[in-house]
C-alpha cells in the first residue's frame, strides 16, 4: 500500500501539530509499503533535515519519502504545502490512500479532483475556510477524522450538517514506552534537571506551553502552600519563559523551558506526580482560538505513557479518556485548594499513586499508541 499524508506543517518546529504529524507518520509507515510526507520544512540544508528530526522528535522517518520546501517567510505555507503536494501527486502514481491535514489540499482532492480521501481536522474553522470545511466534509468519498466525540458534535452544530463520514480517534503517544521505576526516578531526574537533588518531599512536573488557559497560575498557587513540592515546567517560547522566571523568584518554582521531545519524554517519567490543569479557556497561542471544548492533547496520553500518577482538571473533553480514581485525579479546574488536596493525597498514599499511574499505563498500551491510531486509520481507508 502506498500512503500520502500532506501536513499543515513545519519541519522540524516545537508546535504541537508537527509533533503529532512526525509521530503518525512514523506509526503509519510501519503499516505501510510506501509513505510519503508533504511539508514546509524550517532549515534550507535539506541534507541536514534527517539529523535534525531525530535530534527535535526521535524519529528520523528515514523510510518516508519527504516531499518538502524552504522558506524563511511564514505567510501562506499552508496553501504552498498544498500547490507542492498537488503538484508532486499529478506527476506521479496516484497513492491508494491520502490523508491530509491540510485545508487546500483536502479542498482540491476531494472537491475539484473528486478523489478519496481521509480528511482530518482539529477544529472549527472560520471565514471561508469554513465553507471549504464544510463542503470538503459533505463528500460522500470522504471520512472526516476528529480528535474527539465533542469536536463531532461541535462542527455538526458549527455547520449544521452531519459529516458523510467521520470517524473519532483521539490522540496518542509513542509506542513501546515503558516507565522509569519509583525508586529511579529521582536519579534520573537529577540528570536532566540538578536542582531536583535534596530532601524535596516530592516533584511535580508540567509539560507544555506556557499560553493563556494552561493553568500556570494554578502551579504557582500550589508551590505557594507547599514549599517542600519542586514543581518543575518544561516548554514555552523564550518570551513566555523569561516572562514567568522574573516574576516567580520561588525557589521551589523552575521553568525548565525547551528541551527536545526525547528529553521530555525522560523527565516525564522521572517526576512523581504529572500536573495538566488546562482551564475552560485554552489558547493554542493563535488569536480566537481556544480549543478547551473538543481539544485531545498529546500531553495527556504522553503522561499516561510515563506510568506516573496524573493530576488533570475536570473537563468534559478530558473525561473522554480520563476517569477519577481510576487512570487520574481529576480536579476542578480553577480551584487551587482542590489540586493540592490531591497532590497531598497522591504524595500520602504511595501505594495509591503507583496502581494510579500503572493503571494510566496500561490504558495508554491498550488503547492510545499511535500505531493502534494508525491501524484504525487504514481501516477506515479499506472502506473508502
Amino acid at each position: 500500500m502506498k500512503l500520502a499524508y500532506i501536513s499543515p506543517s513545519a519541519l522540524p518546529s516545537r508546535t504541537a501539530n508537527s509533533v503529532h504529524v512526525v509521530m503518525q507518520c512514523d506509526a503509519l509507515k510501519q503499516q505501510t509499503d510506501e509513505l510519503v510526507l508533504y511539508a514546509k520544512r524550517t532549515l534550507p540544508e535539506i541534507e541536514k533535515l534527517q539529523s535534525v528530526m531525530d535530534s527535535t522528535y526521535g524519529q528520523k522517518l528515514r523510510e518516508v519519502r519527504l516531499v518538502t520546501f524552504w522558506s524563511r517567510f511564514n505567510h501562506g505555507d499552508n496553501l504552498r504545502i498544498a500547490l507542492l503536494s498537488i503538484w508532486d501527486l499529478l506527476k506521479n502514481e496516484w497513492p491508494d490512500v491520502i490523508m491530509s491535514r491540510n485545508l487546500y489540499a483536502s479542498f482540491v482532492i476531494a472537491v475539484i479532483l473528486r478523489r478519496p480521501i481521509l480528511f482530518e481536522t482539529h477544529q472549527l474553522e472560520h471565514g471561508f475556510r469554513k465553507r471549504f470545511q464544510r463542503i470538503i466534509m459533505l463528500k460522500p468519498w470522504v471520512i472526516t477524522v476528529v480528535i474527539s466525540n465533542m469536536l463531532k458534535q461541535f462542527l455538526r452544530e458549527h455547520h449544521g450538517i452531519d459529516a458523510a463520514r467521520a470517524i473519532v480517534l483521539h490522540d496518542a503517544a509513542p509506542s513501546m514506552v515503558e516507565p522509569i521505576p519509583v525508586g529511579e526516578r529521582r536519579t534520573s531526574l537529577v540528570e536532566i534537571v540538578p536542582q531536583a537533588k535534596g530532601s524535596w518531599d516530592g516533584v511535580c512536573g508540567y509539560f507544555g506551553h506556557l499560553y493563556s488557559g494552561r493553568g500556570v497560575e494554578i502551579i504557582e498557587a500550589m508551590a505557594s502552600v507547599r514549599p517542600g513540592v519542586l514543581f518543575l515546567l518544561f516548554g514555552g517560547n523564550e518570551a513566555d519563559v523569561e516572562y514567568r522566571r522574573e516574576s516567580n523568584k520561588k525557589s521551589n518554582v523552575i521553568y525548565v523551558g525547551y528541551v527536545s521531545y526525547p528529553v521530555a519524554q525522560k523527565a516525564m517519567k522521572s517526576v512523581d506526580v504529572l500536573l495538566m490543569p488546562y482551564q475552560k479557556s485554552v489558547s493554542i497561542g493563535l488569536l480566537g482560538h481556544d480549543t478547551a471544548r473538543w481539544m485531545s492533547p498529546m500531553k495527556m496520553f504522553e503522561y499516561m505513557s510515563a506510568g506516573v500518577p496524573i493530576i488533570s482538571s475536570d473537563l468534559p473533553v478530558l473525561r473522554e479518556v480520563l476517569e477519577h480514581k481510576k487512570n487520574a485525579l481529576l480536579v476542578h479546574p480553577e480551584k487551587s485548594d482542590e489540586w493540592v488536596l490531591a497532590l497531598d493525597f497522591l504524595l500520602n498514599d504511595s501505594s495509591f499513586a503507583n496502581h494510579l499511574g500503572s493503571c494510566a499505563h496500561n490504558d495508554y498500551k491498550n488503547k492510545h499508541t499511535w500505531v493502534i491510531r494508525a491501524k484504525h486509520i487504514l481501516e477506515a481507508a479499506a472502506s473508502l
